[in-house]
């Protein structure tokens, strides 16, 4: 290995010789030119690690020949060669800040001890710079696990979601991040907080990955994306995705860098450390605190963990649904089974339940015929989307009994929503309790309608054509009257022209609160002429509800996402109107039959029966679910 790299310019054939057998023989690798030209461009080729340069050149000499060396390599060490004359020249070139020069004729020996010097200089500085530079590495290491050690600290899940997203985000420069957690094993990701200019695109709420996103989460190491401006950091442990974490926007520069990706997978190390202790001492709680003879959680637990939750929906602005389930028939049950039985279904309840919930969901045994179940990140309306998931799953698998009887538990649901119905856990429960009661006297408990299909509910109300109308008056018959709630629900004779009337009411109430969530259905035997009689349906498109026209005469096209006209070929449609309203607050349903007084019909704001019309007509026409 050579001694060093050597460029030498001098235009004398002497010295070019002299170079040479001084130079190779002690065992540096030489390059010798004869003019500037040929020696900038030597220089340009490639890196040396000292010049000897005369500085008498024909066409570029003394101070110009510094200058012209420095600009083309500016670190670059210069020995000047010179005759005794040109000395004051070679102070100057010393000025410019050449290593130093030497004057004609050349002694070998004195030749070899400033190269020397000048090699030795370069390797203490070269190991200087190293020292400096690994001395640089240490202590921004030393901060980055300073900082990182206050993860293992974090005993709670959103805080630690906050200050992985801030470390991250300080350490890499960039101003935005998010973070998503692991449900079901690492299948699906849900998003769980988000810091600075971090965007959380639509349908990024749950994310499932895809073959190349599981090689590259399953590395576990982080990589940059959408060429260089994003960067994706998985968090892993013992080969388990825990988390991934997205941060966004580099600060002062266009993309991140490979010292970034470093950086990232250090974090990473400390935060699955620390993610992994938070839930293993999660699952360890409820692993301790479920019920000793059933799968659920015991109400010291489930009060614990949901007032937590509740300072966290609070803190940071989200939703929390708190369910009651209650087995209304078990004093029943328990005159006429043994117990055995009744805890062998009540333990397959729990199991469906258990199977609905998402990991996030506890259920508690609040009594013997009473459950708590508790929702986080879930609003009312979505508390009705998992009632009616549980209903679903519970449908005919809670039967009891033996040779000779035979029952089935009645299970009913009831919720309430932080911060709409209260912001304690005891108002919670009241309005739970509240709309239990008001459960008890709906149509749907009170009477046969709850087996029968849509349109079998809605003749049953309604009677026989001409049932409610006698010499041109509204006449209710005593099998009718037992769906009469004074104050919820009555039967009306009413213009044609009062669907139109309601309808209006309904696009008002909804266009001036946009950010209530529900959804209305409407039976008609003709859209067009419908959306001519109704305000501009171009403002519910921009709320929260949906609107869905049923029946028609033919298919249209509104191009709209929240109002849809859907063609449905059945009489039925043509034969009966209704309306059906339901959101966050309220519901309303009107059936009624056309006649020559006008439309005559029943309508009701019987919550639960509403909620449940809808269920019906959207598993019978299979429609979009929305409750």
């Amino acid at each position: 290995m050579a001694k060093g790299r050597i460029l030498a310019i001098d235009s004398e054939k002497f010295y070019q010789r002299f170079y040479r057998n001084l130079l190779e023989e002690q065992g540096y690798e030489l390059t010798v030119t004869d003019g500037p030209a040929a020696g900038m461009a030597a220089l340009g080729a490639q890196s040396y690690d000292l010049v000897i340069a005369d500085i008498r050149l024909p066409g570029l000499e003394g101070a110009a020949l510094v200058d012209a060396i420095r600009k083309q390599s500016p670190q670059q060490e210069i020995l000047a060669v010179c005759e005794l004359q040109d000395v004051n020249i070679a102070v100057q070139a010393v000025k410019l800040g050449i290593f130093g020069y030497m004057l004609k004729p050349l002694n070998a020996e004195e030749l070899l001890l400033q190269i020397d010097r000048c090699l030795f200089r370069q390797s203490v500085n070269r190991e200087h710079r190293k020292l400096l530079e690994e001395n640089l590495e240490f202590h921004a290491l030393l901060s980055q696990y300073n900082r990182c050690l206050a993860l293992l600290q974090i005993e709670d899940l959103d805080r630690f979601g906050d200050l992985v997203l801030d470390t991250l985000m300080e350490l890499l420069v960039a101003e935005g991040g998010i973070l998503w957690l692991g449900e079901t094993g690492g299948e699906h990701f849900r998003y769980r907080c988000r810091r600075g200019l971090g965007r959380l695109r639509p349908g990024e709420e749950l994310i499932t990955p895809g073959s190349g996103d599981e090689r590259m989460m399953h590395a576990g190491r982080a990589v940059i994306l959408q060429e260089g401006r994003v960067l994706v950091l998985p968090v892993c442990h013992e080969g388990r995705v825990l988390a991934m974490v997205r941060i966004e926007t580099p600060t002062g520069r266009k993309k991140f860098s490979q010292g970034d990706l470093r950086i990232a997978d250090f974090v990473a190390d400390f935060a699955a450390c620390s993610l992994s202790h938070i839930l293993r001492v999660r699952e360890l709680e409820r692993g301790s605190l479920r019920s000793a003879d059933r799968d659920v959680y015991n109400m010291a637990f489930f009060r614990d963990y949901a007032e937590r939750e509740l300072f966290k929906a609070r803190r940071y602005n989200r939703k929390l649904s708190f369910v009651r389930l209650v087995v209304d028939n078990h004093v029943m049950l328990k005159g006429r089974f043994h117990d055995r039985d009744i805890a062998a279904v009540q333990a397959q309840m729990i199991k469906l339940v258990n199977g609905v919930l998402r990991d996030a969901d506890i259920m508690a045994l609040q009594s013997d015929d009473s459950f708590y179940i508790l929702l986080p990140e879930t609003d009312y309306w979505g508390s009705l989307v998992m009632q009616r998931r549980l209903r679903q799953a519970l449908s005919g698998q809670l039967r009891i009994g033996d040779m000779h009887k035979d029952a089935s538990f009645d299970v009913y649901m009831r919720s309430a929503a932080f911060p709409v119905d209260g912001a304690t856990l005891e108002t919670l429960e009241r309005v739970t309790l509240r709309r239990m009661e008001r459960l008890r006297t709906s149509l749907f408990y009170r009477s046969d309608l709850q087996l029968m299909p849509f349109w079998p509910v809605a003749e049953k109300i309604l009677g026989p054509p001409d049932t409610l109308l006698a010499e041109g008056r509204l006449r209710v018959p005593e099998a009718l009257k037992r769906f009469v709630v004074p104050g919820r629900s009555c039967y009306a004779l009413m213009p044609d022209s009062r669907l139109i009337e309601i309808l209006r009411a309904f696009c008002r109430e909804v266009t001036e609160s946009p950010r209530v969530r529900g959804v209305i259905y409407c039976g008609c035997s003709d859209f067009e002429a419908l959306r001519a009689n109704l305000r501009p349906l171009q403002e519910i498109e921009q709320t929260a509800t949906s609107f869905f026209l049923l029946g028609g005469n033919k298919r249209v096209d509104w191009q709209m996402q929240r109002v849809m006209p859907i063609f449905i070929d059945d009489a039925a449609f043509r034969q009966t109107t209704f309306l059906l309203y339901l959101n966050e607050d309220y519901a309303y349903a009107l059936f009624a039959r056309p006649s020559a007084e006008g439309l005559i019909g029943f309508h009701t704001s019987d919550f639960y029966f509403v909620e449940n019309m809808i269920a019906r007509l959207q598993e019978q026409y299979q429609l979009r679910a929305q409750v």
